[in-house]
This record gives C-alpha cells, structure tokens and sequence, in this order.
C-alpha cells in the first residue's frame, strides 16, 4: 500500500508483519510512528524494541518478538538499515518467524528500498511504499503541512517548493519550517520560496542539463558558475550532466514503457513527464554526441590533458553551441 492509505488501513486492522521501503526517510518515520501509536497502547519503553547497524541481534529480536506485551495490545519489533549483516542463520529465523508471527506483536523490517531478502519476506507481510509522493499527492499534502505552521501557500509557490526540494517530504518540511519563521504575512508567495529555500544540486544540474538541450549559452554558464560555487567539484559536474544526458537519451529511446522508464530511474509522475519533455528537445544522436564528449572530457581530465575548469568550460560550451 502506498503510505498515504495507511492511516485508514490502520483504523480497520492492524497486521502482524510490515515492510517499509523507499527513499523517503520522513514517510519512513511517518509510518512506524503510525504503526507504533496503534500497536502499543500502554508502557511505550517496555513494549517497544528497535534494532540497527549498531545493536543487531537476530536471536534476541526474535526472542523479544516471541514474548507477550507488558499491559499493552501489543509489542512493537522494528528491525531498521541493517539487512546487509544478516547471516544466512539469521536470514532463516526471520522468515521462520514471520511465516507464523506471534498475534501479540507488529514486526517491522524498514530500509530505503527493497532489498533480496525483502522479497522472500513480502508473501508474509503488509508492504508500505515510502518512495517518494507524486505532485499530485504533494500538492494536496504540503498545504496542510503549511497550514499546521500558520500559513497559506499559492500554487505557484507551492510548486516551486516541490521542485526545489526534489519531492523530498522531509526537505518539504524542514524548508516549510523555514518559511513560517522568515516569510512576513500569513501567505507563502513564490519570491518567498527563491529567497529562503536552498534548491538540491539534482535540481540545479537538471536546469543545467535542459539549458544545454535548449542550447542556451548564457543561462548554462549562469549555472555552471554557481554549481561550481556551491559544489567546486568539476567531477560533480560532469558526473552530473552525465547521468541527466545518459537519463534524457534512455528516456526517449523507450518513452513508449512510461512503467520501465519510471521503476529504473526512479522518478514520479511528474518528473517523469518533464524529463521526456526536455528529452526530445535534442535528438538522440545528439544525445549519443553529448555522452560521447562529456566522456572525452572526463578522460582528458583524468589523464591530466586539460585542467578542470577549462576542460568543462570547454565542454558547456560545445554542447550548446555545436551539437
């Protein structure tokens, strides 16, 4: 289920066994806060046990998972960010235990995204999907977000807020907390957000990429130079625009599989709908040139043929001017 039905799925019934994954650490949070509000209702600290990185130990987890809750409905097991150390034995007990989990207790296994062990576990389990929201759900959830801190926001404002922070719920509402104590009025207008909400380099570099698509000089140096300030990596860079060129060119080639295109680069709607939009500003060809020079370029950067600086400066500017 997608976290946003969560809430209501709870209100019916609560599961023995819950799998939480995406890259949306806020929504991750959201959830076992959600499933730990409705699984245990009395003597939080003795009812409740979280494993990571740190304190992994399979045996006891499920020793404590086995065991009936203290003056509560349930016990609540979270096991979070550390399924890279399992052991193949500990492997063994976590799906033996979840193939008749304890009715006493909510196991909870949570990590960014779905792992191989996750996928041996989901016939057992409830999954949460806490990938990041599309513009419509945001755009339905950030207002109320604002209006809890004593604000309005316009549409525009609203969809520069999303951008910025790259659909990232937690930015969202680091950068929401930001504005109720900068912004003057009750209303979050879009000049509000230019001054006070720092855009994500993905956000930056995606303009830098559609600005050389539109073969648009001035404004690509605009932002190269500021990328540079911010980063002062050229590897960043070009790293970067790689990765947003090699995006654009599989983007086009397969824009009839919108599923295929969406689950590799793990995009939502909205972004996705841009992307093949600016994609098919350059041909693919000149798609291929591009990724063939800003490979060139990393080369000669490497092998010490060019100083940084120049070598990008070099490439901005062949990109836009002779692709």
């Amino acid at each position: 289920m997608k976290f946003v039905e969560l809430k209501q799925s709870l209100k019916k019934q609560i599961n023995n066994v819950y799998i939480i994954y995406g890259e949306d650490r806020f929504l991750q949070d959201k959830s076992i806060n959600l499933l730990k509000q409705f699984a245990v209702t009395n003597f939080v600290e003795m009812n409740e046990s979280i494993y990571n990185d740190e304190n992994l130990n399979v045996q006891q987890m499920i020793e404590e998972a086995q065991t009936l809750p203290f003056m509560s409905d349930y016990r609540f097991i979270l096991m979070r960010d550390c399924f890279s150390k399992l052991l193949e034995s500990d492997k063994k007990m976590i799906l033996d235990y979840i193939k008749a989990p304890v009715k006493t207790t909510v196991f909870v296994l949570c990590a960014d995204e779905k792992n191989d062990f996750f996928k041996k576990c989901e016939n057992n389990a409830t999954l949460i999907d806490c990938n990041y929201l599309d513009l419509k759900t945001l755009t339905s959830l950030v207002p109320a977000m604002c209006k809890a801190v004593g604000k309005q926001i316009t549409a525009n404002a609203l969809n520069k807020l999303i951008e910025y922070c790259a659909y990232d719920l937690a930015r969202i509402d680091n950068e929401i907390n930001k504005l109720a104590s900068y912004c003057e009025g009750d209303v979050i207008k879009p000049e509000d957000v230019d001054i006070n909400v720092a855009k994500t380099m993905d956000y930056e570099t995606y303009k830098l990429a559609n600005a050389i698509c539109q073969r648009d000089y001035e404004t690509s140096m605009k932002l190269f130079e500021y990328i540079m300030q911010e980063k002062g990596s050229t590897q960043y860079v070009i790293g970067a625009l790689g990765n947003f060129m090699r995006r654009y060119f599989y983007l086009q080639a397969t824009q009839n599989d919108k599923e295929l295109c969406m689950s590799n680069f793990k995009l939502s709607e909205y972004p996705y709908k841009m992307m093949i939009k600016e994609s098919g500003v350059l041909k693919k060809n000149e798609l291929m040139n591009s990724l063939s020079e800003i490979l060139a370029v990393d080369y000669k950067i490497k092998a010490g043929l060019q100083t940084d600086e120049n070598a990008l400066y070099s490439l901005i500017t062949h990109l836009t001017t002779k692709l």
